[in-house]
């Protein structure tokens, strides 16, 4: 209704300044839900914004305008000004009925075109292919995907990309402790690199190596190197795909490093800023003059020796993903890359391209805590919590609802108890409770003989406490638009506990099965729209919304 309503007021002050001969344009104002219910449903200060255009007194203004539209709307909205020129707007109770069964029966109410159709590309988890997921990838995973939900809920047309980051140093170091472990099975001297990788999961490639190529001893070391390269990347890279699978992650592209190499697009992307005087050479180094752009210092694209920095591939990867049209790019990095946000946005401005059309979301630690205590990992060093295990143990539902709990920006304990436990104090549970009380419901009414008719007898909601429902669960597409704005899809969940707890309270104060039939269908409609509410909002975390518990 804040839409319809917006534009019902725009149609007025742009009325109101032609009427005046005024040539300005209608000035910006704003449709609140306030927060004090006895100030109504709607709020907006358009009459203090059109004073000075008009150079009318505000609270004249005020009275046109609320004229027009509880006369323009036939009688459902009643409209009255307030203070120094607020105008309050509050809706029937008929219009409050029609909009339930429009939650229920209209799968895109809640969606809004903020957007605009603007293409996004969210790009998120590229974890290096040198190890399973671990669970600080998770809170990763599930922020990013479900952003990419919330985005496309608010009119973006969204795509989904993980970069593979299948070049560099870390590659060498990957292939080298798979020999390493390969020799170290065969009773073989070997010195395992500073920098190498310790998990269990390397023995086992290792295992899996020396089986397939039983001649791999008496290869030429690169030969060998390779395919425990391969191998390595090829299990790793499948184990990452199969975890974000049990996630309900998919990504729309895969990108890979290594190709940015092969096509030529690093070497051309520094060739740009070269043209556009953004590079320059020093100590035979190649550096990005990224100090006059607002940097601590300036950046090494290439190495004297003629290496890249791992700085120079991923500017070429930006400047792919604008060069494939996107006209926004969120990139979702750990917290420890805090640094490395201001590089980038430079050499983004240093392409030519607006740096506001990029953000970086960065994701802070997850400390899981189990039994009490807090548990450490290490990638390298092998002691870390994989990703799968986490799902195993808490299932996909409350894993990624939990993630999502609590802003991105902010340290998380994830205690693995709660998440398993089937109480009110889980909150996932709690609101899938919900979800599945009205589905119980509903089946009860039908063991009771009642033929359920969907929107009859709405009348007969007269309690302050239904209408109050009906604007909680309307006031998820406000909340979805904040999400998208502020690139914060953990709003979603808070608001999903608070509309449960709103419903459990009703549920228990009222009895919704009568022997008044349209009492109960109007109460049953009014609990089939709270989980149809529960259920959207549900499926932008990536969770599901059982009928049965």
């Amino acid at each position: 209704m804040r839409d319809e309503l917006s534009e019902k007021l725009t149609a007025i002050v742009k009325d109101m300044l032609r009427r005046e001969g005024s040539a300005e344009p209608a000035p910006n104002f704003s449709v609140v839900i306030p927060e004090d219910p006895a100030h109504g449903d709607f709020s907006t200060n358009a009459a203090m914004q059109l004073a000075k255009p008009l150079r009318k007194n505000p609270k004249a203004i005020a009275e046109e305008i609320a004229g027009r539209v509880a006369e323009e709307s036939g009688g459902s909205i009643a409209a009255e000004t307030a203070g120094p020129g607020f105008i309050n707007f509050t809706l029937s109770r008929e219009w409050f009925y029609k909009t339930a069964l429009k939650i229920i029966n209209e799968p895109d109410f809640f969606e809004n075109g903020q957007g605009g159709g603007r293409k996004v590309l969210v790009e998120f988890v590229s974890a290096n292919p040198t190890g399973p997921l671990h669970i600080g990838h998770g809170r990763g995973a599930a922020y990013g995907d479900s952003l990419a939900r919330v985005l496309s809920a608010s009119g973006y047309r969204v795509k989904k990309e993980y970069y593979v980051n299948d070049a560099g140093n870390q590659m060498n170091n990957l292939a080298m402790s798979v020999y390493c472990r390969i020799l170290e099975d065969a009773g073989k001297p070997f010195e395992f690199p500073e920098n190498g990788y310790r998990g269990g999961y390397i023995k086992e490639i290792a295992g899996e190596v020396a089986t397939s190529h039983k001649d791999i001893l008496t290869m030429p070391e690169e030969e060998a190197l390779k395919i425990c390269l391969d191998k390595a990347v090829s299990v790793i890279s499948g184990g990452i795909k199969s975890d974000l699978e049990k996630f309900r992650v998919e990504f729309d592209g895969w990108f890979s490093e290594k190709s940015l190499y092969a096509s030529g697009a690093v070497e051309k992307t520094i060739n740009l800023l070269k043209e556009r005087g953004s590079v320059y050479e020093k100590d035979g180094a190649l550096w990005l003059a990224t100090e006059k752009m607002g940097d601590d210092k300036d950046r090494v694209l290439k190495k004297s020796t003629g290496e890249y920095t791992y700085f120079a591939p991923d500017i070429a990867y930006h400047a792919d993903k604008y060069a494939r049209g996107f006209d926004m790019l969120i990139d979702v990095w750990g917290a420890d890359h805090h640094g490395y946000v201001k590089r980038m946005t430079c050499a983004i401005e240093a392409m030519g391209r607006r740096p506001e059309t990029f953000e970086a979301s960065l994701i802070q630690m997850v400390n899981l805590i189990k039994d009490g205590e807090k548990v450490s990992m290490s990638t390298r060093s092998g002691s870390f919590i994989p990703m799968s295990w986490l799902i195993d143990e808490v299932g996909t539902d409350a894993a990624r609802f939990f993630y999502n709990m609590r802003s991105h920006d902010a340290q998380f304990d994830f205690d693995i108890d709660l998440a398993k436990s089937r109480s009110s104090d889980n909150p996932v549970y709690y609101i899938q409770y919900a979800h599945a009380r009205v589905f119980s419901l509903l089946s009860n009414a039908a063991e009771k003989g009642h033929v359920y008719k969907r929107g009859a007898g709405m009348e007969k909601l007269q309690g302050r406490a239904e209408i109050q429902l009906i604007k909680d669960m309307i006031r998820l597409k406000y909340v979805i638009e904040t999400a998208a704005l502020h690139l914060e899809p953990h709003r979603i969940a808070y608001h999903l506990q608070e509309l449960a707890a709103a419903f459990h309270s009703y549920y228990y104060a009222n009895q919704i099965i009568s022997s008044d039939s349209e009492l109960t269908d109007a109460r049953l409609t009014l609990c089939e729209a709270v989980a149809a509410t529960i259920r959207y909002g549900l499926a932008l975390l990536g969770v599901s919304a059982p009928e049965r518990m």
